[in-house]
């Protein structure tokens, strides 16, 4: 062949070895891997409009042209990645292109071309393998240096590599322009029905460095390519277009891609690209060195060999069913296990769907329902959970000291108050803003008849019999196909709260179920004692609390809402702020331990660092604790979160939405109507332990 650099048999001729050093990209000759200076540019194809040159990672250009039918049909789809990612084990992340697990590999999505020099035929991909990108200020990604070995997708796709790894793969669409609602995927020329498809098994087959193509800005650094073959060579693929599902099926050892040494660092690089031979070993002073001067980085193409050559994989390493299946409830489970809250691919028309029912799944697209409700829990792993739990307790609680913090014991409880400072951003405003109260119940208040153990177990049927329907919600992109669903399940009773996600209409006290109405009781004593004990202290002790922030007076709970947990569930970082609320709000601790924290809103001025506030305050919470929060501007300055440390709980929270805040006249009357105790909860309402 003749080719610069290179030995196959015979030493290619010294003038076409120095042809090499005639670089379209910009010539670092005698240059090692990270010692340049400035970025490699390529010179621009005349043939293109200035416009189409652009490379930068997705900006490649997408043109809506007529595609062709699938030859079949996806094992599975949504148009939310969320299902995808809630029912698949291979690929499970949200946010992220690459899912791996213990640092290797194990999914991937592509939602179109990165280069356009990426691939994806019926049984190979070619494709970079992304990350270390930086982002403009529009948010489209971009590369100011080449790509480390240390970045994460890096190290996990090569060590899927050399352990052989199955990659699943998940093919998606983006979006054509920012000035149209048209998604495509450009690596394909079929036309996708849904948003998000699972292809198949692949496994990588070789990793390595390359010059991408030109940037927008005219630059073009290193980067790693790798190439992905289908595990399966047998089986026809379903993402090529119909009528062609024998092209580029090719069998192992029917093509051979040609290697060939390098003179300059004596390393083999196989022949890949169609415009000849180049060395592909970063650190060699030859990389990417074509022996034709007048080869255009933008116009490279990878030679057919390459792609149709196919090799063998460690038949050793196990290949798991692509689609799981359903789940079933196995007798030493209870139901609400973390496994319990993925999704499913339904069995009748293979739609990934999310669990949005605290009883099973519905699917998101012919309706094919599966009924699991969770069994109920014991009450003694609940307290094994909370005593194990209490045994962390002082690794896991923290008071910053600028919180003033108060103990008392009153009869079946243990009492602490936490003063929350106020913002150091206003000087010379009163010191505290809000006190949040903790509530812990004596042995005796938890097991006693009709106590905390009780009402437990009463919630547990509730939810079970469908009698407090617990649904997860959308949580951010509603309706989107970048929708994300709460961790944890919610109902509201009472008067309707938004709280940040969409809630249904709330139901009316008049038809709440006991458990629901005991809780109401019990909180709102708990409120009302909360605010009188945090008062008095403040005013015998003669701290400077902001009275108009925390009164001292106390209005009954109109509004309950109900959240459950599954295992590891959580609800993120949030305030409870909106202008419908009033000052208290009281939430009581049902079944398994968790921990709630509180931290200062960004630019609070809490903390150094203006993006991050530092946590303030953290609380273990047990079964049967209540904690208080009194203070409107609580939610001006922190924010507070809680994270469910064991198999099953229940956050049953109280508020007073005032109705003259409400929008219509018809909200205002539905909130007082639903928000009404009915007379005979009122004459059995809770008033406390015995003395």
């Amino acid at each position: 062949m003749n080719s610069a650099g290179l030995s196959s048999g015979q030493k290619a001729p010294t003038a076409v070895t120095k042809a090499t050093h005639k670089r379209k990209a910009g010539n670092s000759e005698d240059e090692d891997e990270g010692t340049h200076k400035k970025p490699r540019t390529a010179k621009k194809s005349k043939a293109l409009p200035q416009a189409k040159q652009d490379r930068t990672p997705g900006a490649e250009v997408l043109l809506p042209v007529p595609l062709a039918k699938a030859a079949g049909e996806t094992l599975a789809y949504s148009n939310f990645r969320a299902a995808i990612c809630d029912s698949q084990q291979f690929f499970t992340s949200h946010d992220s292109g690459v899912t791996s697990k213990k640092c290797i590999a194990t999914g991937i999505l592509l939602t179109g071309k990165i280069t356009a020099r990426d691939v994806i035929k019926s049984q190979v991909i070619v494709t970079p393998i992304g990350g270390g990108f930086d982002k403009d200020k529009k948010g489209n990604l971009f590369r100011d240096k080449d790509q480390s070995t240390e970045t994460r997708n890096y190290k996990y796709m090569l060590n899927a590599w050399m352990n052989g790894q199955p990659i699943g793969v998940v093919i998606g669409k983006k979006k054509l322009d920012s000035e149209t609602d048209l998604y495509a995927n450009n690596l394909l020329s079929i036309e996708l029905e849904h948003h998000y498809n699972v292809l198949d098994w692949f496994f990588v087959t070789e990793i390595w460095p390359e010059f991408e193509p030109t940037q927008k800005n005219g630059a073009s650094f290193k980067h790693f390519m790798m190439k992905l073959q289908k595990i399966d060579l047998n089986s026809p693929s379903w993402w090529v277009p119909k009528g062609h599902e024998r092209e580029n099926m090719c069998a192992i050892g029917q093509f051979h891609c040609r290697v060939f040494t390098c003179t300059s660092c004596n390393k083999e690089s196989k022949e890949i690209f169609q415009q000849g031979w180049c060395c592909i070993n970063a650190s060699c002073p030859k990389f990417f060195h074509f022996s034709t001067p007048e080869v255009n980085f933008d116009s490279l193409q990878y030679n057919d060999t390459f792609l149709n050559e196919r090799v063998s994989r460690d038949p050793t390493v196990e290949v798991q069913p692509l689609i799981p299946s359903l789940p079933f409830m196995e007798p030493t489970l209870y139901g609400s296990e973390k496994k319990f809250k993925d999704g499913i691919v339904c069995p009748t028309c293979r739609c990934a769907s999310r669990r949005q029912s605290w009883n099973g799944w519905t699917c998101e697209n012919c309706g094919f329902q599966l009924s699991l409700p969770p069994k109920d829990v014991d009450m003694a792993k609940i307290h094994r959970e909370n005593q194990k739990a209490l045994g962390k307790r002082r690794k896991q609680n923290f008071v910053d000291g600028r919180i003033v913090k108060h103990q008392q014991t009153i009869p079946g409880y243990d009492v602490t108050t936490f003063y929350l400072p106020n913002s150091p951003i206003n000087q010379g405003e009163k010191d505290f803003i809000g006190s949040v109260t903790l509530f812990r119940p004596a042995k005796s208040a938890l097991e006693r008849e009709g106590g905390f153990d009780d009402l437990f177990q009463e919630m547990q049927e509730a939810t079970r019999t469908g009698a407090v329907q617990l649904n997860r919600r959308p949580a951010r992109c509603s309706g989107s196909h970048k929708e994300e669903l709460t961790s944890h399940f919610a109902c509201n009773m009472g008067a309707d709260y938004k709280f940040g996600v969409v809630v249904k209409t709330s139901e009316s006290f008049s038809s709440a179920p006991p458990p629901v109405m005991k809780a109401l009781g019990r909180l709102t004593w708990t409120g009302k004692t909360a605010v009188e004990l945090s008062s008095t202290y403040a005013s015998a002790h003669g701290l400077s609390v902001d009275l108009v922030s925390m009164p001292t007076n106390f209005i009954d709970f109109n509004e309950q809402l109900i959240l459950g947990y599954f295992e590891d569930s959580k609800i993120s970082f949030h305030d409870d702020g909106e202008k419908e609320l009033g000052p208290t709000v009281a939430t009581l601790s049902l079944g398994s331990p968790s921990i709630m924290n509180f931290r200062g809103k960004k630019n609070a001025g809490f903390g150094t660092d203006e993006k991050l506030e530092p946590t303030m305050l953290t609380i273990r919470l047990q079964h049967g604790d209540t904690v208080v929060m009194h203070g409107t501007r609580i939610h001006q300055y922190f924010e507070h979160s809680v994270d469910a440390a064991g198999i099953r709980r229940y956050g049953v929270t109280c508020r007073y939405i005032r109705p003259e805040m409400m929008t219509s006249d018809e909200s205002r009357q539905r909130a007082i109507e639903n928000g009404k105790v009915p007379l005979h909860w009122q004459e059995r309402a809770y008033s406390g332990e015995a003395a």
